[in-house]
């Protein structure tokens, strides 16, 4: 989970990064979740990468403002995917056993999910493409840091976004780089 969600990221980052660089500009775009936010029972691992990711893509919007790349983060909640059907159950039964009353709370919780998924009510995966191509589309410097496109998951990650902007400031006022939250724009010379 970790080499996918973090490790794969970083990898691909890695690659793209020196043409960014020499161009001055250039825009990553880190596919987070609303588990990168809020942990839920028995996605220890899933939540952690993505708050991994949450971080990574925060550090580089920092340290590649100044070079012209952006760095967002575009948290998705669930959607109509076949991804709960990739779901490896525990196989050390023996374990398992040692939680049962946990093992049955994270149960209800995968219930929550696959129920989710197959409401009619529940998007599809347009919602996070369209939100790709705003993000794409979005004029230099005017990009917002996290877009969540899935709408029952907004008023769980609204109020934490926004301190997180907040608290993004503070940071930055607190260690002296007030500079890093702004993007620079490379000079209109045909880069």
């Amino acid at each position: 989970m970790l080499d996918v969600n973090l490790l794969g990221v970083v990898r691909v980052n890695r690659a793209v990064l020196p043409a960014m660089r020499r161009q001055r500009s250039g825009l990553l775009i880190h596919v987070s979740s609303g588990m990168g936010r809020a942990v839920v029972p028995g996605f220890a691992a899933y939540s952690a990468s993505k708050f991994a990711l949450e971080a990574l893509a925060e550090a580089y919007r920092y340290e590649l403002s100044q070079i012209g790349i952006d760095s967002v983060l575009l948290e998705r909640g669930i959607h109509r995917t076949p991804i709960l059907e990739k779901f490896i159950p525990p196989s050390d039964q023996g374990r398992l056993a040692e939680y049962w009353s946990t093992a049955e709370a994270i149960e209800r919780v995968k219930g929550v999910f696959e129920a989710a998924s197959r409401a009619p009510e529940t998007p599809g995966p347009e919602g996070v493409v369209k939100a790709f191509v705003r993000l794409i589309e979005t004029p230099v410097g005017e990009r917002p840091f996290r877009t969540v496109p899935t709408a029952v998951i907004q008023p769980l990650l609204q109020p934490y976004n926004a301190l997180a902007a907040t608290m993004r400031d503070t940071v930055a006022q607190t260690f002296k780089v007030p500079e890093l939250t702004v993007l620079q724009q490379a000079a209109s010379t045909g880069v």
